[in-house]
């Protein structure tokens, strides 16, 4: 049978790497005489997969009728479902919660559970039961129990490894969001008494802690001390949701699983910069072995002033998920173009196109039809949210985006699949930075003064200048991973007055073993770190704007001014005539620290991040006459260079990388708010390399006469070059072609030698 593994940061299916484009169909929401026509949407729109949620509540109304062969309605038919997908030439990824979210009742929870079973639910901080469970109760997970014992009873047989179509599960969904949204503590007793275990495994006898006394004290938190209790609470959480998380696995698995099981993370909202608090809290679920990780990413808009919020995203997932498995979405926005909505089709295609630029080898486009709900799922049975797919099966306009770049990815093929971006530099963070899901009014004030600096500096400066100036980032996690100076020269880091001594006396091993490291924020007055760099720090009031001097650019408007006196080697940022920031020598390293809370907002703010990279010897790979968003992934048949263009006016750009023009110095053209793979050195075929293109290939066909290529193009010029060798550098020729396209498409023609 099938083997389908995570390895070397891709999917792989028998030895092949395999891309993973799925649409989420929930089967039901629409009659079951239309779910082979929404197959047949998704295959043509060139997906090779679909995912469902499995809803709880919906096959298993009351606890003594389960019905997933659709005996009691035809909407239950999820064996049916499964084998027409199977039909289609379609994987599956099957979603069976418990938790499934989805806009049904109590969550995809069916209400005999609570009803039934009361004690289980969570009760937070004000005393008042919620309809969330609280995960680790028995007898919600003996309830679960039962769920999983049926429905992978229809999965497991089902999947890739017995010849089904199944390729992954997930399970759960969105762990901790809950939580975070509602701003709600669990201190259900069962919660308290995994809590008090934890302080008292944590911090010794002790801490040894009555599991009510406990839920008092949290209730009734105060000062600092009550600070430092809300911090172990989250960091309690962590290790809770990574006790469930390998309880639903053991069950999964108990009952047949063994297909990778999946945990997907949210948090994304404000553009991203929320979604690494979801990692914060499943950080613990993520790191467990063979786990895949997953994202849910709905950024609305894609533009010059957002998109690096996406790069920061996918970056910060990588540093912390399995490092075997590729950049996985499983909830990539599809929806959100209602029929009279301000959204634009570009930016689906612009949102995919930048995510592939990035890395993410599967995507499962969330949602990809609308649909009607029954009672039994929610009160409302509209379910509509603008996607591609409309309930009665007619299409909206960006459901016409899909097949062609669908075509574009299909043509390119494994080299695709297996280039890799190539990052320039490394943005590091503390991941305890985003510990701040839950808060009570003595945590309110210092999650405030985090958020602004996470936002402001780690997101809108840092992230924001490398990606403006074409340098690609990876991330690291300063709190689980010591940088090698020879791995990674570089690091830009977001540091603030709360960080540990851990990070402060990782940052300075790695500046003494030759690292470079540029910090924005502010140094702790006590740490270990500023007493290292022997410099006192004068702290402004959170939330003061002042006026800073960096380099030759005045008046920059900034918040969180930290000043400093002391061996401050060279100055280059001042306020009111005191430092801000200054350069010095840390061992074989150097460290360039800033004092200043600002976004790039402008030319002027770029030139200055622009001189901080010059100093730290981070120069930028791509010059271009026309600024453009570009990358650039390199793999063992071919590199692809990236183009997405957010502008509203059409493009032409002339592309330099490393002080060489590309594609012999001809111009990229592209229309407004449109992207492009570009392959430089793409081994078609044995012997047929292909060195650049200046237009995006949809197709390639083979006959007896040659190999013709197909591009998409409104009309211009394309320059194409072909290297045919027939097995010996001396039999080896090369042709250029300049191509006019006048409707849109062209095909160019090499005959292929045969000897």
């Amino acid at each position: 049978m099938p083997a389908f593994t995570a390895h070397h940061q891709r999917f792989w299916l028998d030895d092949r790497p395999l891309f993973i484009q799925a649409g989420e169909f929930h089967y039901f929401r629409t009659p079951a005489t239309d779910w082979e026509q929404r197959l047949d949407l998704l295959v043509r729109a060139g997906f090779n997969a679909v995912a469902c949620y499995i809803p709880w509540l919906w096959h298993q109304p009351q606890p003594d009728q389960i019905d997933l062969t659709g005996t009691t309605h035809p909407l239950r038919n999820l064996a049916g479902f499964l084998d027409l997908a199977a039909q289609k030439g379609l994987y599956v990824i099957a979603r069976p919660g418990p938790y499934i979210m989805a806009e049904t009742i109590n969550e995809g929870i069916p209400p005999w559970v609570f009803d039934h079973h009361p004690e289980i639910a969570l009760i937070n901080q004000h005393g008042t039961g919620e309809n969330v469970a609280s995960f680790m109760h028995p007898s919600f997970l003996s309830c679960v129990a039962g769920w999983y014992q049926a429905v992978f009873a229809i999965l497991s047989p089902r999947q890739i490894t017995r010849g089904g179509p199944i390729l992954m599960v997930q399970l759960d969904n969105e762990m901790g969001m809950l939580h975070w949204v509602r701003n709600s503590f669990d201190l259900n007793p069962i919660t308290m008494q995994y809590f008090a275990n934890w302080l008292q495994a944590t911090y010794g006898e002790d801490m040894r802690v009555d599991p009510q006394v406990l839920a008092t004290r949290l209730r009734h938190a105060e000062g600092a001390a009550g600070a430092q209790l809300v911090a172990d609470y989250r960091r309690f959480f962590r290790s809770y949701l990574r006790d469930y998380a390998q309880w639903l696995t053991a069950e999964a698995r108990r009952h047949g699983l063994d297909t990778p099981a999946v945990f997907n993370i949210h948090g994304f909202a404000n553009g991203g910069k929320t979604f690494p608090i979801g990692l914060s809290q499943l950080a613990g679920v993520l790191r467990l072995p063979d786990v895949i990780s997953a994202t849910d990413v709905y950024p609305g808009q894609i533009g010059e002033g957002t998109f690096h919020q996406l790069l920061l995203v996918n970056a910060m997932t990588c540093a912390i998920q399995n490092p075997d498995q590729p950049l996985f979405s499983i909830e990539f926005q599809a929806g959100g173009n209602l029929d009279f909505s301000n959204m634009s089709s570009s930016f689906y295609d612009l949102h995919t196109r930048l995510c592939l630029s990035n890395g993410m080898r599967a995507i499962n486009h969330y949602l990809f039809f609308d649909g009607e709900n029954d009672p039994i799922l929610s009160p409302v049975k509209r379910h509509d949210w603008g996607h591609p797919v409309r309930k009665d099966g007619t299409l909206r306009s960006h459901y016409h985006r899909y097949p062609r770049l669908s075509q574009t990815i299909a043509s390119y093929g494994e080299a695709l699949i297996l280039a890799r971006p190539e990052p320039v530099t490394t943005i590091g963070f503390r991941l305890d930075d985003f510990m701040t899901e839950v808060n009570l009014a003595c945590t309110q004030e210092e999650t405030a003064i985090i958020t602004h600096q996470r936002e402001v500096i780690l997101f809108d400066l840092i992230a924001r200048g490398l990606a403006l100036t074409q340098r690609d980032f990876q991330a690291l996690d300063l709190q689980h991973t010591a940088p090698d100076p020879h791995q990674v020269p570089l690091l830009w880091v977001m540091l603030d007055c709360n960080s540990d001594p851990a990070t402060e006396q990782t940052l300075i091993k790695y500046l003494e073993a030759g690292g470079n490291v540029v910090l924005i924020g502010r140094l702790r007055a006590d740490g270990v770190l500023a007493k290292t760099l022997n410099v006192q720090p004068h702290t402004d009031p959170p939330f003061t704007s002042r006026r800073v001097h960096i380099f030759t650019t005045p008046d920059i408007p900034a918040s969180f001014v930290q000043t400093y006196q002391g061996d401050l080697e060279t100055v280059f940022a001042t306020a009111d005539g005191a430092a801000v920031g200054f350069r010095k020598r840390v061992g074989h390293g150097e460290l360039i620290m800033l004092g200043a809370s600002f976004p790039i907002t402008n030319l002027d703010d770029l030139h200055v991040f622009q001189q901080l990279a010059a100093w730290v010897n981070c120069p930028a790979p791509f010059t271009l006459s026309t600024w453009a968003d570009v990358r650039l992934s390199r793999g063992p048949d071919g590199d692809f260079l990236f183009v997405n263009h957010y502008g509203d006016d059409p493009l032409e750009t002339h592309i330099h990388y490393q002080g060489q023009p590309l594609c012999d110095g001809h111009p990229i053209r592209l229309p407004a708010r449109s992207g492009a793979i570009l392959p430089l050195n793409w081994q078609v075929r044995p012997g047929i390399t292909v060195r650049y293109t200046t237009v995006e290939v949809r197709s390639i066909t083979e006959t007896a006469d040659g190999l013709t290529f197909t591009f998409a193009q409104p009309e211009g010029y394309a320059c194409f070059a072909v290297r045919i060798n027939q097995g010996s550098t001396e039999d080896r020729s090369e042709s250029i072609q300049h191509v006019h396209f006048t409707n849109g498409t062209a095909s160019v023609q090499w005959p292929i030698r045969t000897t």
